[in-house]
């Protein structure tokens, strides 16, 4: 499958950010952030700068993966991390926008990359819940 990407670059926080379109192929059996590192090695070789963004576990997990993928954010499945989302759930759209998740406590860092110092100060400050909520 032949996607048209549309994401965002964004060279650091006080420099102006735009929607920079590449296409790349992937497999339908590929996960979002596993097209994302496919697209990045293609950058690289061509000797562009890849595409900064957040990922840790890629299990589902940790959340850190916050795109907005189409104006939704983490991907098309609810309650679905990005790295979780497949291709072949984009089987359909053969131009996707992505971009960063934004707020104004979350300032882009980078590309697709922001600034989750905020968050971690609530959680180092106790600011959760023992109970369980239920998982995605």
């Amino acid at each position: 499958m032949i996607f048209k990407l549309n994401i965002w670059r964004q060279s650091g926080p006080d420099k102006k950010g735009d929607f920079k379109s590449y296409e790349i192929e992937a497999s339908e059996d590929s996960s979002f952030l596993e097209m994302m590192d496919a697209l990045n090695d293609k950058l690289t070789l061509q000797g562009e700068d890849p595409v900064a963004f957040d990922f840790d576990c890629r299990e589902g997990i940790c959340g850190s993966c916050n795109l907005v993928i189409n104006g939704t954010s983490h991907g098309k499945q609810q309650a679905t991390t990005t790295c979780q989302q497949y291709m072949r759930d984009y089987k359909d759209e053969k131009e996707l926008w992505i971009e960063p998740w934004r707020a104004t406590a979350f300032p882009i860092i980078k590309d697709l990359i922001v600034d989750r110092s905020a968050f971690d100060r609530i959680i180092q400050a106790g600011g959760y819940i023992p109970i369980r909520t239920g998982s995605a």
